[in-house]
C-alpha cells in the first residue's frame, strides 16, 4: 500500500483537503484525503478560521449532510480547503490550520500525489493530469498512484538511471491501449529536463526527482537504460537475461539464475538477481571503473551462457530464433553490448498485475520465486521493511574478473 510516511517529520507543510463534514461537540470540520482510490479520513480543524468562516461552512455542512451518526455530521467530498500541518502520524495531519477555501478546485486532486507536489521540492512545472486515469485494470490503479510510487522509490531507483541516456515505453491510455518507445525528448519538455545528444538522438537524462516524475505525468510506465554511462565507451555492469519460453516454465529462470550463481562464486564475482517484471530473470554483475570493453565482457558473458547449455543442452539455449529454442530458457548475452538497453530497476512494465523489475536477494531465488508476487504496491512495503537487495550495488567493483577474462582469453589463443 502506499502511504503517507514521507510526511512523519515534523515540517511546515501545505496540502488541498476536503470537507467530509464536522463534529458538534468540538466544533471542528474534519477532512479526507484520496489514498488509493479511497477516501481516507485525515483528521480535524477549526484554527486559523475566522467567526464568519466557521459560521459559513457549518451552514453548509448542516444544509448539504448525507448522514448523522452520533456527534458527527457527513457531507459527500466537494468542498476544498488549504490547509498548513506539521506532519503526517498514523494517516492523521498534526497541527492543522485553515488557510483558505479553494473553490478553483475540485476535490478529485486531494491526492497524495498533489502532496508530493506541494511539498518535496518538485519543480513547479510538474503536474499531474487527470490523476484518477486508470493504468492498470488488475488491479486497477490510476495515474496518481503511479506518480506515489515514482516518488516514494526514486531513492532506490534513481542512482540506476543517474547519467545514464534514457530510452522509456509510453502508454498514454494505459497498459491495455498503444505504446510506442521515446527516444528523443520532446520540444514541450520543461527547461530542468536534462538532454544528452547521442547518434542524433537528444536523450533524456533522469538524474532527479522532478524528471522523474514529470515523466511518470507522460505515462513513462518502463524505464530502459544502456550499460554504460555518457561520455563513455565501457560497461558499468554486466547483465544475462534468462528468457523462459513463458511465464509458466519461470521455474528454468530460476534454475538458470542458481547455476549461474555457482559458477560466479568460483570465480569469486559478486552478482546481483533481479526480475524482468515480465516471465524472465537478469543477474546484474557491476564492474569496476577500470576499462573493460564490451569486447572483453562478451569473452566471459559468451563463455559463461555456453558453459550453462552445454551442462545442460535439454534445459537452455543460445539460439536468438524463438521458433528453434523449443521449451528451452534463453541465454541472452548477446544483449550485453554498446547500443542496447536493460530494464531498470524497480521500473513498473506495462502489462496487468503491474510487476516491477524487482532487485532480489539471492536467498529468495528458489523455487517459490513468483513474479507476481513483486508489484508496485508490495515493492514498495518491501524496501520499507527489508531494505534495497541492491543497496550495495555501486560498491562492488569485481576486480577478480579481469583475471578471469584474461584467463578465458588464453584459453582461446
Amino acid at each position: 500500500m502506499i502511504t503517507l510516511n514521507s510526511f512523519s517529520k515534523k515540517m511546515n507543510y501545505v496540502g488541498y483537503f476536503f470537507i467530509t463534514g464536522m463534529n458538534n461537540k468540538t466544533n471542528e470540520f474534519t477532512c479526507g484525503l484520496l489514498i488509493n482510490q479511497e477516501v481516507l479520513q485525515i483528521g480535524s480543524f477549526s484554527d486559523g478560521m475566522s467567526e464568519e468562516e466557521k459560521k459559513a461552512l457549518t451552514e453548509i455542512v448542516r444544509k448539504n449532510k448525507s448522514s448523522i451518526k452520533g456527534s458527527f455530521i457527513h457531507i459527500e467530498p466537494g468542498i476544498v480547503v488549504e490547509l498548513t500541518f506539521k506532519g503526517i502520524i498514523s494517516d492523521k495531519l498534526t497541527n492543522p490550520v485553515f488557510q483558505q477555501f479553494r473553490t478553483d478546485l475540485s476535490w478529485t486532486v486531494c491526492t497524495k500525489g498533489q502532496l508530493i507536489l506541494l511539498n518535496k521540492n518538485v519543480k513547479k512545472e510538474v503536474t499531474i493530469t487527470n490523476p484518477d486515469k486508470p493504468l492498470w485494470q488488475s488491479p486497477v490503479i490510476v495515474k496518481d498512484q503511479y506518480i506515489c510510487y515514482l516518488h516514494d522509490i526514486s531513492p532506490f531507483m534513481l542512482p540506476f538511471l543517474h547519467d545514464r541516456i534514457l530510452t522509456v515505453r509510453r502508454y498514454p491510455h494505459g497498459v491495455s491501449g498503444e505504446v510506442f518507445y521515446q527516444k528523443n525528448c520532446p520540444e514541450y519538455a520543461p527547461p530542468f529536463i536534462r538532454t544528452h545528444m547521442e547518434d542524433d538522438i537528444n536523450y533524456i537524462v533522469c538524474e532527479n526527482l522532478s524528471s522523474l516524475l514529470w515523466l511518470g505525468n507522460q505515462l513513462a510506465l518502463e524505464f530502459h537504460i544502456p550499460f554504460q554511462l555518457l561520455h563513455d565507451n565501457y560497461p558499468r555492469e554486466i547483465v544475462f537475461d534468462l528468457d523462459p519460453p513463458s511465464r509458466e516454465d519461470f521455474s528454468l529462470a530460476v534454475v538458470a539464475a542458481m547455476e549461474m550463481k555457482k559458477l560466479f562464486d568460483k570465480f569469486n564475482i559478486i552478482s546481483f538477481p533481479k526480475l524482468s517484471g515480465n516471465k524472465g530473470l537478469q543477474v546484474h554483475v557491476p564492474l569496476a571503473t577500470s576499462p573493460i570493453s564490451y569486447e572483453d565482457t562478451r569473452v566471459f558473458t559468451s563463455f559463461i551462457a555456453h558453459y550453462l547449455v552445454e551442462t545442460q543442452p535439454d534445459l537452455f539455449t543460445v539460439e536468438r530464433m524463438k521458433k528453434n529454442r523449443g521449451n528451452r530458457l534463453y541465454i541472452d548475452y548477446v544483449q550485453h553490448w554498446h547500443g542496447k538497453t536493460i530494464i531498470a530497476p524497480y521500473s513498473t512494465r506495462g502489462r496487468e498485475g503491474a510487476t516491477v523489475a524487482a532487485p532480489l536477494f539471492w536467498k529468495e531465488v528458489d523455487e517459490n520465486l513468483n513474479p507476481d508476487d513483486y508489484h508496485l504496491f508490495s515493492v514498495l512495503e518491501r524496501v520499507r521493511t527489508v531494505g534495497c537487495p541492491f543497496a550495495h550495488y555501486f560498491e562492488e567493483k569485481n576486480e577478480d574478473l579481469l583475471e578471469v577474462i584474461d584467463s578465458l582469453k588464453n584459453k582461446q589463443d
